[in-house]
């Protein structure tokens, strides 16, 4: 069983940071940074890659917090609207902001009117730099224990105050971890565009599906979970993304 080990604020001045938004911020920029360098080595716009990061980055930070308060706080909501504007309220739902960031994402090659070829590139982009980002995000999680899971008694089980049980922040960084030795292994040689982004689908989906069912009782569902539906959505899409990619391997330089 793992220890559970309180965070701790660091003062600087008359600010509170918490590990928390330390690890956040260091996915961002890793991300960012990460966006830059492979599409230099890609042979696309550097220029363009970092205004897709800052797109992906505001939108999904935007998304995540308002579809969190519609699907899991809506009465929050209602009684408080000035919660819409306090992101320290309400809380981050992640599928929410991996579905605004990629709309933005959308948005913003749409904006600058590049070509399909073009924007599968620089989708493509994003989905392999995507776990070398995330798996910051989730290490803060797991920091902050602030995703408990059903309790259970086992070596990955974290002894909460309230007694022994999953923490799936920590458990989706563990998912991550071989998430990307298998993009540093695929990424010896040349992938048509596309093909991260379906693979990365595929595998997050049906895991994300899985790791619900480790939730406390209690999460809304019409059917699914909203988790459920959005990894159900997330294994359909990698699965007809990829097949899209594999029939095209002529694209392959």
């Amino acid at each position: 069983m793992l220890p559970y080990i309180q965070q701790r604020a660091i003062q600087v001045g008359p600010a509170r940071i918490y590990p928390f938004g330390i690890l956040v911020l260091a996915g961002i920029l890793t991300g960012v940074w990460m966006l830059r360098a492979r599409a230099a080595k890609r042979g696309l716009s550097p220029k363009i890659a970092l205004g897709l990061g800052a797109a992906v980055v505001c939108c999904g930070l935007a998304g995540a917090h308002l579809l969190r308060l519609l699907f899991f706080e809506p009465r929050l909501l209602q009684l408080k609207p000035s919660v819409l504007f306090d992101f320290k309220q309400g809380g981050m739902y992640s599928f929410g902001g991996l579905f605004a960031g990629a709309a933005g994402a959308w948005i913003y090659l749409r904006w600058l009117k590049l070509g399909a070829a073009q924007t599968w590139e620089y989708f493509d982009l994003l989905a392999f730099v995507f776990p070398f980002g995330w798996i910051f995000g989730r290490a803060g999680c797991a920091v902050a224990h602030d995703h408990p899971g059903i309790r259970a008694y086992n070596w990955l089980s974290v002894n909460f105050p309230g007694g022994p049980r999953y923490d799936l922040g920590l458990l989706e960084f563990l998912f991550i971890l071989p998430v990307i030795a298998l993009f540093l292994w695929l990424d010896r040689r040349r992938r048509p565009a596309g093909f991260y982004l379906g693979v990365g689908l595929i595998i997050a989906g049906p895991f994300r599906f899985w790791l619900d069912s480790l939730h406390e009782p209690g999460v809304p569902r019409f059917i699914l979970t909203p988790d459920q539906a959005w990894g159900l959505l997330a294994t359909v899409a990698g699965v007809l993304v990829l097949a899209k990619v594999l029939r095209r391997p002529a694209r392959v330089q």
